[in-house]
């Protein structure tokens, strides 16, 4: 956009100046007649002061209403329709909040999202992956362990069942043992009382 500076006379004869942003400078004296319309002010001459202006934020209000009204005329199915979906109502939210967002830009933060996204996919695939392969080798450790638990668990079963024989084998013959004492026990009293008697007849 192009800076103008206005000199004017006005109906008291004195001079003054304005400064219009406009892309001509006939669009600068139509706007200069705009504003001044109220008074009689008579323009005596413009001066282009710089080429690299800002628009004003009424200026692209304007624009982008223009811009929307042409896209509009050609249908919701156009080409243009579809490539600007989405991108009048960004510039409006930049015109009214002075922020400057691109539909370009929010693909790029999405593809750099989605990157993210993909980097964090590929490192948790990689630890799950180290996690199993360290799952199955304490798996195989806590198995062989097991197994060898359970051969010892098996010897020691045997050991008591083996133990148990004998025990019941020893309580066996000292069952057997006992028995035969109390029959020479039973003997020897018999005995006694044999002799005893014998002695008693004797006297």
């Amino acid at each position: 956009m192009n800076t103008y500076k206005i000199t004017f006379t006005r109906e008291n004869g004195t001079q003054g100046a304005d400064h219009f942003t406009a892309a001509t400078e006939k669009q600068a004296r139509k706007d200069f007649n705009e504003c001044y319309r109220h008074g009689t002010g008579v323009i005596v001459s413009v001066e282009l002061v710089r080429t690299d202006a800002p628009a004003t934020k009424q200026q692209e209000r304007d624009a982008l209403a223009k811009i929307r009204q042409i896209v509009d005329t050609l249908g919701p199915e156009s080409y243009l329709a579809i490539a600007f979906e989405g991108c009048f109502d960004l510039a409006a939210e930049n015109i009214e909040n002075d922020w400057g967002c691109s539909m370009a830009d929010r693909v790029r933060r999405a593809e750099k999202r989605a990157a993210e996204l993909e980097d964090k996919l590929t490192e948790s695939v990689k630890d799950y992956e180290a996690a199993h392969a360290a799952a199955h080798a304490v798996a195989e450790e806590k198995d062989a362990e097991i197994a060898k638990l359970k051969a010892q668990l098996t010897k020691m079963q045997e050991t008591a069942r083996w133990n148990g024989q004998r025990c019941d084998e020893e309580a066996t013959a000292a069952g057997e043992a006992q028995r035969r004492a109390e029959t020479a026990e039973a003997e020897v009293i018999r005995l006694k009382a044999k002799l005893y008697d014998y002695m008693t007849r004797e006297g």
